[in-house]
């Protein structure tokens, strides 16, 4: 069947690439993993869409589902908002120790268009 015919493929792939020793089988275990709970990763494999030599270069983070994958997106975009602002506000904070007061602030503020 074709589910055989592609274990064996995934297994030559992960061989050639990877030999044997750590790499190989925490890739083999990686692969294990993602592929049993991403049925859209599985079905490319088996319809050829995703071919075997790429599958076995595949990080982790290619291999998880859509929904992690979008879940960790949103999670490193609101990281990155919160250190944008964090560093606008200790921005803020020393030009506002630097001349003294939150009225120079406002003034440069008005001169510059902000």
């Amino acid at each position: 069947g074709v589910v055989p015919a592609v274990s064996a493929a995934v297994e030559a792939a992960l061989h050639e690439e990877h030999e044997q020793g750590s790499v190989y089988g925490k890739q083999l275990r990686l692969l294990c993993a993602n592929i049993g709970r991403n049925p859209s990763l599985l079905s490319k494999l088996l319809s050829g869409e995703l071919s075997t030599a790429r599958l076995v270069r595949m990080a982790q983070h290619e291999l998880a589902p859509d929904d992690l994958k979008e879940m960790r997106a949103v999670a490193r975009q609101r990281s990155f908002d919160q250190a944008v602002a964090q560093r606008a506000g200790e921005e803020e904070r020393r030009f506002v120790s630097r001349n003294g007061s939150m009225v120079e602030l406002e003034r440069e503020r008005g001169e510059d268009g902000e």
